[in-house]
């Protein structure tokens, strides 16, 4: 949480003078956000540690759900974040596992979310970023649907794909 809302913080300064903040918020939904919120959803890299066998994988198929808005009112904006969790393919009992990703792939995914709110909260045309995520590790095996909550909730990049 700490380096996100550190990126978050670096990125935001500099937004027509209002005052930004970001919190992490596990029970934003895709495509049910509140009147005057925006919503961005990415598609990241990530790493994934099971809490029961101390498992770790990589996972190419990680959603990143925004909710932003802004009161230009009282000078100021809230982004909500939420990572889609995924669950140990060989623990029985598996719990879904929060993402944890690099501060890199952080910053990268904050720039398009600051495109994002500097078009649609300020009516900007910002340069387009190219910069690309990063990703560290080897993927083994096909994406498992079952072990992904983007998946079950019907939003994995893996789904669109195949749509």
């Amino acid at each position: 949480m700490e380096q996100w809302v550190r990126v978050f913080r670096d990125r935001a300064t500099g937004l027509d003078g209002d005052e930004w903040t970001l919190e992490l918020n596990n029970s934003i939904e895709p495509g049910r956000t509140q009147q005057g919120w925006n919503q961005y959803i990415r598609n990241s890299f990530a790493q994934f540690h099971c809490s029961l066998c101390r498992r770790s994988w990589p996972s190419k198929r990680v959603q990143v759900l925004f909710h932003f808005s802004r009161d230009s009112s009282l000078q100021r904006g809230m982004v909500r974040v939420r990572g889609f969790k995924q669950k140990c393919r060989k623990c029985l009992a598996a719990r879904m596992e929060e993402p944890s990703f690099t501060v890199e792939n952080i910053d990268v995914m904050v720039e398009k979310l600051m495109e994002k709110i500097r078009i649609r909260c300020y009516g900007e045309e910002p340069p387009e970023s190219n910069r690309n995520l990063r990703f560290d590790g080897r993927v083994e095996g096909p994406h498992e649907r079952l072990h992904c909550e983007a998946c079950l909730r019907g939003i994995c990049s893996q789904n669109q794909a195949q749509k």
